[in-house]
């Protein structure tokens, strides 16, 4: 994976300059280019205007000294009649010749080899002494210069240019190399670290350096913080499923002896015989009551979508604390007054009247018989907030944390022979949340514990 990443950013790195230091030479090339050819031109321009001055000074004039030295040198010349036919020339072939001979641009253009422009003789003539006594009128001037160093110096600068982005492009490839390897190999580490761990070794984690890139770095972290949370959680089904086979053993192992006892012949009388079936469906009746706790927990853990429904929790609440009187008679078990507005929340009446009775079957189960029990009910701010406080002896600050933990128990004075298996608390805080709720604990020695159920209040449409 580390080699792909690396060979892409390198190809892209080594296109991406190799575009750019082209585009650069041939900027560099062609500026050049025109750079020269101005110069050229304007030498021409100069050299034309010169001899225009020069022809007009005078009404006649012969092939000067003047002349003859702005056509000497470098700079070349041909003269021709009107008719095109050529009468002198000078540093030229044949074919040269001619070719420069059809130039009437008063402005230098490109000829061959050549630079070229006409010059005006409308001012003035131009005799050329020849053998015959006449002298030959001209009326056709034109002045060259060779452009042939001026090509050789183009291609100079093209060949260097090509050899310098070559060379340069070779350098950027090794340095990226370099770079990206070195950049790299942090995540080389964490590929092998990866593959440590899906080889079953849970301890190993991705290396965080602190000169690592920032981005890297919390890529690692963030995939460190999922491990913690996978191995967290494999350890929590571990002990969930070492928890639920220890609890449904012990009703199982109760129930089993009975019937064995019974099969060995150990009951004998129609009251032990009745005593003992008694026992065995007390026993199932709390495996039963257990394996419907975890499959509540099983359900809300994969979120499946409870029932969404307008929910009064007034009646509801009133439901719950008469249906907790009749079944706990000796208790005093209150509901405070709560008001005849309605209080209305969006979710599954049956697992919300679940959450207020495992909370007042929590109160009833970890408190003393003389501990009072008062259910609240009240509205702010477009909240519904539940409460359930008791007067017993309070629960140790050190346990708060663990309170809604799964087959959590106390060894406190809270704890009576009616507790649990320690999942009613866990049920109605993934119940609550499942609705979008909270619910919190405090507990202290003068006031007892309270428990707080806070859930959105459904938004009725304005009329």
């Amino acid at each position: 994976m580390t080699g792909s990443i690396r060979a892409r950013l390198i190809v892209s790195l080594a296109a991406s300059a190799a575009i750019v230091m082209t585009l650069g030479a041939v900027l560099t090339v062609a500026l050049t280019s025109h750079f020269i050819s101005q110069r050229i031109d304007a030498r021409l321009t100069e050299t034309a205007s010169r001899a225009t001055a020069l022809l007009t000074a005078s009404d006649t004039a012969t092939l000067s000294p003047d002349l003859s030295a702005i056509l000497s040198s470098d700079l070349t010349g041909v003269m021709a009649l009107d008719g095109g036919e050529l009468v002198h020339t000078a540093q030229l072939t044949d074919v040269d010749a001619e070719m420069l001979a059809a130039v009437t641009s008063r402005d230098p253009v490109a000829v061959g080899d050549y630079r070229a422009v006409a010059v005006s003789l409308d001012a003035g003539s131009l005799l050329f002494e020849s053998a015959s006594e006449d002298p030959t009128p001209v009326r056709h001037l034109v002045l060259a210069l060779d452009t042939t160093a001026r090509e050789g110096i183009i291609t100079s600068i093209t060949t260097a240019a090509v050899i310098s982005v070559g060379a340069a492009l070779v350098i950027l490839i090794l340095v990226a190399v370099v770079i990206v390897t070195r950049g790299l190999r942090p995540l080389s580490t964490m590929a092998d670290r990866a593959a440590a761990l899906a080889g079953g070794d849970q301890t190993t984690r991705l290396p965080v350096g602190e000169r690592d890139d920032p981005s890297i770095a919390r890529l690692a972290t963030t995939v460190n913080a999922a491990f913690d949370a996978q191995e967290d959680a494999q350890n929590r089904v571990r002990s969930f499923v070492a928890d639920a086979s220890h609890e449904l053993r012990s009703p199982l192992t109760t129930a089993t002896g009975w019937v064995d006892l019974f099969l060995q012949g150990g009951v004998t009388t129609r009251d032990s015989l009745n005593d003992a079936m008694g026992r065995v469906a007390t026993q199932l009746h709390r495996m039963r009551q257990l394996i419907e706790e975890l499959a509540t927990l099983a359900r809300t853990d994969a979120g499946r979508p409870l029932d969404q429904s307008p929910v009064d929790l007034g009646p509801l609440t009133r439901e719950v604390v008469t249906d907790m009187r009749i079944a706990h008679p000796t208790r005093d078990i209150r509901l405070a007054p709560d008001g005849a507005e309605p209080a209305l929340v969006l979710g599954d009446q049956a697992r919300l009247a679940q959450v207020l009775r495992n909370l007042v079957g929590n109160a009833v189960s970890h408190t003393p018989a003389d501990a009072a029990i008062t259910v609240a009910r009240s509205s702010h701010g477009g909240r519904h907030r539940i409460q359930v406080a008791d007067t017993g002896p309070g629960i140790p600050a050190e346990h708060l944390p663990h309170l809604f933990e799964r087959f959590w128990r106390a060894d406190s004075s809270r704890t009576t022979a009616t507790a649990g298996f320690g999942l009613g608390l866990a049920i109605a805080q993934s119940l609550v949340e499942a609705h979008g709720g909270t619910i919190t604990v405090s507990s202290s020695g003068e006031r007892g514990t309270v428990f707080v159920v806070i859930l959105p209040a459904l938004r009725t449409p304005a009329p």
